[in-house]
């Protein structure tokens, strides 16, 4: 994505965020709410770097972080991305009661559709229960993180390092997106609206596109090592 084309504007829910807690301001670095601010729709990355006298490269990065957390949408000339707290949260919810049938069709639907995908994950009906719980946590943590304002990023990248150490390839991230989307639209039926559908399919692409870049620096480092402070619970395998 060329960076004269990237246009990030402040989301409403960040601005109740910051203007409720002072929160933002003691955890996210002096830069990072400079980019917020000035993210106001029209200024594109490399303004923003020319106002704050810091390198395009850096804005940019800062400017997926805020992304991720859901403080931003990114508008490019193929599209517009963004976390939506409050759909991601109302569809989660609904699953929530159901998450283990939800999981568990989830993978059954995975395997059943690519088969090769199967060698990457538990073969004990025990490892994969553990499996089924830990895609649910994923997911929740995603959710509350996002609605609480929080900077996701690197737990995501870990989360993409861990994946490459199991062997999972960036052509199964497109898999598991069209997936998860299919087991909320079975699961939900007509109460996954095209709004809900939009919202994950646009949060999935984000957190796919950030854990690649996980993957990415694990490999470049030559180490799939991951810092157990940042592992979610009982991830055995992929999510």
């Amino acid at each position: 994505m060329r960076k004269w084309s990237i246009i990030p504007r402040r989301t409403e829910h960040a601005l109740r965020l910051t203007t409720m807690r002072a929160a933002f301001a003691s955890t996210w670095a002096r830069l990072y709410r400079q980019v917020f601010w000035l993210s106001d729709g029209h200024r594109n990355v490399e303004r923003i770097s020319i106002l704050l006298h810091k390198p395009s490269d850096k804005i940019e990065e800062v400017t997926y972080e805020l992304l991720v957390s859901g403080h931003i949408n990114v508008q490019s000339d193929e599209k517009e991305l963004g976390m939506d707290p409050v759909i991601l949260k109302e569809s989660f919810n609904l699953v929530a009661p159901h998450k283990e049938a939800f999981a568990r069709y989830f993978y059954s639907q995975l395997f059943t559709h690519y088969p090769q995908t199967r060698q990457l994950f538990p073969p004990t009906e025990e490892g994969m229960r553990r499996q089924e719980s830990s895609l649910i946590a994923t997911l929740a943590v995603v959710v509350a993180g996002v609605e609480r304002g929080e900077n996701l990023t690197q737990v995501i990248r870990k989360l993409g390092e861990r994946h490459l150490r199991y062997g999972a390839q960036a052509a199964h991230y497109p898999l598991v997106g069209q997936l998860l989307l299919q087991t909320f639209q079975d699961f939900l039926g007509d109460a996954f609206t095209p709004q809900m559908k939009d919202a994950w399919g646009k949060a999935y692409e984000i957190i796919s596109t950030e854990m690649l870049k996980g993957a990415s620096q694990s490999h470049d480092e030559g180490t799939g090592s991951v810092s157990a402070s940042m592992e979610l619970p009982n991830e055995p395998g992929p999510v």
